[in-house]
């Protein structure tokens, strides 16, 4: 299995890319600290820079730049936004460390296209996966708008979060798209640890293109209070039946799809790399919530061991109906296996 990875400018993580290489299908970075993503704004975040540097060390390998905020304001579209956008994508190009973008709104895909057609022919548009292709009707309709621009058409999608331990689903989709799109490759988010069809997903990317734009309550908080972290908490089965693919589970989708997505961009690089060890190795042996973006936020609260899941648990939750109701697996599960951690602070050993 190939996997497409978040590009952090650290030495000893470029080191690991670079020899697991043939293992990269693509890295995927924020273009800069204060350009629009789908992620809220990091502390310490590369510069263009230091991106540029460390993406020219990757000859063979896509590297996609982020553009995949919900929306942006009329400022970006049509403003100071849009040129200074340009300008930074102008420069990416120049230093050869850039081949397309990942982008969530089709108002500013063709934006860019009007206004920077140049740039646009040597940028393939990937849509995000926040567009959520779960059947060939949707796909076909993302891709068919994709080709009204002047980008590059796209060489590879990820479907829908959902599908992930759905192989029937994701045989059929992939075998669709790759009938219809010669050489397309087809992926899958690998440590996705969001609710499955997460009923916050909508309004929490709105809030986080919203914080680009003006002061929002997004992030960690409001979803521990209000949101995704607070159903997880009080019921940790969720967390289980949330579509991820466990580094064991790798093996299971082998032929189905091309590549699996790592997610953790805004994690330090020494986790990140601990991550990307876990999918090359095919094993992990922590805490499950740590793996897994977003839930990794509980860690520290709540511990699911991963070795301790059961051989089949693949198997059991493939197809699953989601009645959780009815079915019961994945809350008996975690009645045997979340343990609640104690809050407390990290002991120093004496120097």
């Amino acid at each position: 299995m190939r996997f497409e990875v978040p590009f952090v400018p650290d030495t000893a993580y470029a080191a690991l890319l670079a020899a697991h290489s043939d293992a990269i299908a693509a890295v995927y970075f924020r273009l800069g600290p204060d350009t629009p993503d789908g992620r809220l704004p990091g502390i310490g975040d590369a510069s263009p820079q230091e991106l540029a540097e460390g993406l020219a060390n990757l000859p063979g390998v896509a590297r996609l730049g982020l553009l995949n905020a919900a929306f942006h304001g009329p400022e970006v579209l049509a403003g100071d936004g849009l040129r200074d956008l340009v300008l930074l994508l102008e420069g990416y190009l120049a230093a050869g460390a850039i081949t397309g973008i990942v982008y969530a709104d089709h108002y500013l895909l063709t934006a860019l296209s009007d206004t920077a057609p140049d740039v646009a022919r040597e940028l393939t548009a990937i849509p995000s996966i926040n567009f959520r292709l779960d059947r060939y009707e949707r796909l076909a309709a993302i891709l068919d708008a994709v080709a009204d621009t002047r980008f590059r058409f796209p060489d590879a999608v990820i479907l829908d979060r959902d599908l992930n331990r759905d192989t029937k689903r994701v045989a059929a989709l992939a075998e669709a798209a790759r009938r219809t799109w010669p050489g397309l490759q087809v992926g899958l988010m690998a440590n996705e640890g969001c609710l499955f069809a997460c009923p916050f997903k909508t309004p929490h990317d709105a809030y986080i293109a919203l914080s680009r734009l003006a002061s929002c309550p997004a992030g960690p908080d409001m979803n521990r209070d209000i949101g995704c972290l607070r159903s997880f908490f009080r019921h940790p089965g969720r967390m289980l039946a949330s579509p991820f693919l466990r580094p064991e589970d790798v093996g299971q989708v082998e032929g189905l799809v091309d590549f699996l997505k790592i997610c953790g961009r805004t994690r330090p690089a020494a986790e990140l790399a601990a991550i990307v060890r876990a999918y090359l190795d095919g094993s992990f042996a922590g805490n499950l919530a740590w793996l897994l973006d977003t839930q990794e936020i509980l860690s520290g609260r709540l511990w699911i061991g991963n070795s301790e899941l059961p051989e089949d648990f693949f198997e059991r939750t493939d197809g699953c109906s989601h009645r959780c109701g009815e079915c019961g697996y994945c809350d008996e599960l975690a009645g045997r296996l979340v343990r609640e951690l104690e809050p407390g602070l990290p002991r120093f050993a004496a120097g």
